[in-house]
């Protein structure tokens, strides 16, 4: 782990409250591991790691002052990368997430070449490479249409990957990436602990993304 700047190359606005930041950087990451951002206030946020192209980006919803101020700045300290990488099971597989995270969906499809499908509540502002359905009934009539794919993998609100995992449970394994409190990203806070049926484990230095079967029912 190591702290560093980034400097932003350019800031999507893929819908109104969801952004992808490119930076001039290109850092070693593994999937789906992340950085903590500093804000103002002594909290620091996790943020996914990922590609916009050949460009090492973020995305970020913006939800209050912390992530309304990382998206007006034109340098960020950070420290990462952080949690484990993900590495999904071998054959065909489908990651399923919103517009926030634009940018590790385009990261895993490159590494995995997973399909990718996007729901979203609100049109989108720019143009993406992947199939993206809008509102909540065409999504879950999405969910119901995938077939043929030997894993899943779902990043978004936890209501969401909840309805996800329902559905999606009895056709191949499904992973979930867990969005916990955490102030450290290195397990000293123990902010981010969940329960699992393996025993307690920490969303930062044990996930983020764990089988869904092993933390919900």
């Amino acid at each position: 782990m190591e702290n560093f700047s980034l400097t932003v190359k350019k800031t999507f606005e893929v819908t109104r409250d969801s952004f992808i930041i490119t930076f001039n950087e290109k850092i070693d990451f593994a999937p789906t591991q992340f950085i903590m951002i500093e804000t103002p206030s002594v909290v620091r946020k996790p943020f996914a790691l990922g590609k916009w192209f050949d460009d090492l980006a973020i995305g970020i919803q913006v939800i209050g002052k912390g992530t309304q101020y990382i998206v007006k700045q034109d340098v960020l300290l950070a420290h990462g990368p952080l949690g484990r990488g993900f590495v999904p099971p071998s054959g065909k597989g489908a990651m399923i997430t919103t517009p926030a995270c634009l940018a590790m969906a385009f990261d895993l499809h490159q590494r995995y070449s997973c399909d990718v499908f996007i729901g979203s509540l609100e049109r989108l502002q720019m143009e993406i490479p992947f199939k993206t359905v809008f509102g909540n009934e065409k999504f879950v009539n999405l969910l119901k249409s995938l077939n043929g794919y030997d894993w899943f993998y779902v990043v978004g609100s936890d209501q969401m990957e909840k309805v996800a995992f329902n559905l999606l449970r009895e056709k191949a394994p499904v992973y979930l990436s867990f969005n916990e409190y955490m102030a450290c990203g290195i397990g000293a806070c123990r902010g981010c602990a969940i329960q699992t049926k393996e025993g307690i484990k920490h969303v930062c230095i044990d996930g983020p993304v764990f089988r869904g079967d092993l933390v919900w029912n």
